[in-house]
């Protein structure tokens, strides 16, 4: 059973994807709700530990990005960045319903700034990088064939 975080931007296809993997019958936790990430972008380590452990006989995919991220690292199998050009970024975010985050000026200049100065961070930590500037069918076929699915 695998564990995997899927990590990104905003406005790369985390929640898409992470709704294909949970449509897959896959357990799959979207950092961004329910108290996962604290206010100061910090992830809540301890509970995605103790959620893993409780869950370490099933496949699970985790989806979020945050300062403390690579503090859950050892226990993950995967660590695979989404990436897509800025203007696919900026089309999804201003056509989604689910999360209002980066439709204003000042929230779209802060995923601007977070795409120049640490994207390059993860995908140096992370295990792939994959662009979702592709269909979601592609995109899962390339999840699902570096993990070994």
């Amino acid at each position: 059973m695998v564990k995997v975080l899927l990590t990104g931007m905003s406005g790369v296809g985390k929640t898409t994807i992470l709704d294909h993997l949970n449509q897959d019958g896959h357990l799959t936790i979207d950092l961004d709700y329910d108290g996962w990430i604290f206010f100061d972008g910090t992830m809540d380590v301890q509970r995605i530990l103790d959620y893993i452990n409780h869950n370490r006989n099933k496949s699970i995919f985790l989806a979020g990005t945050a300062i403390n991220q690579k503090e859950i690292y050892p226990y993950l199998d995967f660590v695979i960045t989404l990436t897509a050009p800025l203007e696919v970024m900026k089309e999804r975010i201003q056509a989604r319903e689910n999360n209002s985050f980066g439709k204003s000026e000042e929230e779209w200049a802060k995923v601007v700034d977070d795409k120049i100065h640490f994207e390059a961070r993860i995908i140096q930590s992370s295990d792939l990088t994959i662009s979702t500037d592709k269909s979601i069918h592609d995109v899962m076929k390339e999840i699902h064939s570096s993990i070994g699915f």
